[in-house]
């Protein structure tokens, strides 16, 4: 009997063990995904990613609870249309920043303010123009119409928003991406207290208040941080090194085409419901953009690794091939569950918007296959800015503009929702086709001129 009490202690005993070892082995794991800058920078981005999400949903449902419907919906035609400003003033000025932040040396500063100046004037000159344009051709009473006051707040905001997203890109490249979730989520912890404050004013320019007020104190606090404590100095004491003709030239040359390649993927993903709307109506548009909604979330992931990828790149040369191999697959360790997951729930997620929308199920099916490809191409993008040859991401995404806008076209008005999955389908398999061709193609050459044949083979990136 005292022999069986023992042999039961010894087996429940054993439980315990084991399961520190398991949570020692899961520590251990997770420490050296830590350690590597690559996954700290993916993982810290995915985590803002999500953390932003949250607050601003959580932020405009608490403004529909506070404020007039009147007042949400002229807020929210603000906050969108400083951000799209802002957006297009940037000229993916981060992509920029991220590919040259990490040689930059004592000359980061001087490229920091200028990205500053230049993603704030430009944004600011859109918005003040726009501006002007809606006042001669809106009429008096559309809510549309700002006076001098409110312009110039909307105009000082869009400024405001080009720089502090300009910060997130700066923090990436310098290898500081953890600090981003903190920075987003203290301004949207911060705009939603503040939505309690100005809650009782119940105008539309208050509830915008509540959004941009945050955001302009965040920024000197941000650049603290970076010009005292996370920009080199520069050698000569109280100025900033300055650029130089040839890096100059340099970063003229590849911002140029970036941008360029950013308007292409830009124009046809927000002129693509503009066309299915002219084509098949706006019930039709709907469901497309519940669908797409989904989709582009799942975007995000290889979006968030393209970034400190371009970083780390730029930092060891070298060390590109490794980079990409381990880029992917982090992406595809996220998204592959992720997307099988999402098809077998597709229809109990679109019946949440209504029953009517559980008829673009086999369209998210289509959307979601997509995102496979697509971050092949994101990776590929990545690649490109670590080499400097943005012309070729450009004519790459000029493509995928041009099929896409012209494969739904052909084949939405006589096969509807099927038709356009079909387009987006074919368009981005063919790109993420060509994107790992060429990948495989130039990074094979790559470990052949540093001997490393065999360990690029065992990789699977064998010519």
């Amino acid at each position: 009997m005292a022999v069986a009490v023992e042999r039961e202690r010894g087996r429940g005993g054993s439980g315990t063990p084991r399961l520190r070892r398991w949570a020692k082995e899961i520590g251990s794991a997770a420490r050296r995904e830590w350690s590597d800058p690559l996954s700290r920078g993916g993982l810290s981005l995915l985590i803002n990613t999500g953390l932003t999400g949250v607050l601003g949903f959580s932020y405009w449902i608490i403004a529909a609870r506070l404020f007039s419907t009147y007042a949400v919906g002229v807020a929210g035609a603000l906050v969108a249309a400083t951000t799209l400003f802002s957006g297009l003033g940037q000229l993916n000025l981060s992509g920029m920043l991220m590919r040259f932040l990490p040689k930059a040396a004592e000359k980061s500063r001087r490229l920091v303010s200028a990205a500053y100046a230049f993603a704030a004037g430009v944004s600011a000159s859109l918005a003040a123009i726009s501006l002007i344009v809606i006042n001669f051709v809106a009429s008096p009473a559309s809510s549309l119409r700002l006076d001098a006051f409110q312009s110039t707040i909307l105009v000082l905001a869009v400024a405001a928003t080009a720089i502090f997203t300009i910060q997130d890109s700066v923090l990436v490249g310098l290898r500081r991406a953890v600090w981003v979730p903190v920075e987003n989520g203290a301004f949207g912890i911060a705009k939603i207290g503040v939505l309690f404050v100005f809650a009782p004013l119940d105008t539309a320019f208050a509830l915008f208040g509540a959004w941009m007020v945050p955001l302009i104190l965040t920024i000197p606090v941000i650049s603290a941080v970076l010009f005292f404590r996370f920009l080199p100095l520069a050698p000569r004491p109280r100025h900033m090194a300055h650029l130089g003709r040839q890096f100059r030239s340099h970063i003229v040359h590849f911002a140029i085409f970036d941008a360029t390649g950013g308007l292409f993927t830009q124009t046809w993903t927000y002129l693509l419901p503009v066309l299915i709307t002219a084509a098949l109506g706006a019930r039709i548009d709907a469901l497309f953009f519940t669908s797409f909604l989904f989709s582009s979330t799942i975007d995000q992931v290889a979006a968030n690794y393209a970034s400190p990828l371009t970083v780390e790149g730029a930092h060891n040369p070298d060390e590109i091939p490794m980079l990409i191999r381990t880029a992917l697959r982090r992406i595809f360790v996220i998204i592959l569950p992720t997307v099988a997951i999402l098809i077998v729930a597709c229809p109990w997620l679109l019946r949440a918007f209504g029953d009517k929308y559980v008829s673009a199920v086999p369209l998210l099916d289509m959307l979601l296959i997509a995102c496979l490809p697509k971050a092949v191409s994101t990776v590929y993008y990545a690649y490109c800015r670590i080499k400097r040859n943005t012309r070729r991401s450009a004519m790459m995404q000029a493509c995928v503009c041009i099929a896409t806008l012209s494969a739904v076209l052909l084949l939405a008005h006589p096969f509807g929702l099927i038709g356009i999955g079909l387009a987006i389908v074919a368009v981005q398999s063919l790109v993420g086709a060509v994107s790992w061709w060429t990948l495989r193609r130039k990074l094979y050459h790559v470990a052949c001129r540093h001997g490393r044949q065999g360990h690029w083979a065992w990789t699977g990136w064998q010519h």
